[in-house]
């Protein structure tokens, strides 16, 4: 082999190497992390224990948000359909109204009950943990909107 192809393909063999590295460095150092919660720590009961979790398997607020879903599968379902029947289309908004306001006073009273159970600095902890991550969600969800924006 000549002299020339052996440059060649040292200098192919060169650039090969320093893109693995480039994009070793990128994804370790640049790149945005993923943050996995642990199954055991779901959003709700952050920093309480497991025990305490208030609304972990709760066949009453599961059964509000599957009507809730269905009702809007339908509506989306209703909307896919070329004539478009609005009398049905209204009374199907109306439903999953009723249904989202069911869910949300469902929701409401077990947390009030659910703070009714704390003390005074364990709900302070809680709460204020829940408005970091509710703000921190907020703004990834901002970012996420704007990334492609001038």
């Amino acid at each position: 082999m000549s002299k020339r192809w052996l440059a060649i393909l040292l200098f192919i063999s060169l650039s090969f190497n320093l893109a693995v590295l480039g994009s070793f460095c990128y994804f370790r150092m640049y790149a945005p992390r993923c943050h996995n919660m642990h199954p055991q720590e779901d959003h709700i009961g952050r920093g309480m224990p497991r025990q305490q979790r208030f609304m972990e398997n709760d066949r009453e607020t599961t059964k509000l948000r599957e009507s809730f879903n269905n009702t809007k599968i339908n509506l989306m379902q209703e909307l896919a359909k070329d004539p478009l029947d609005e009398a049905k289309i209204a009374s199907i908004i109306d439903s999953s109204l009723i249904a989202q306001s069911r869910l949300e006073r469902t929701l409401g009273g077990k947390i009030l009950a659910y703070r009714k159970s704390m003390s005074a600095d364990e709900a302070r902890e809680h709460f204020n943990q829940r408005v970091k991550h509710i703000r921190e969600r907020s703004r990834q969800k901002q970012r996420y909107t704007n990334r492609r924006k001038p």
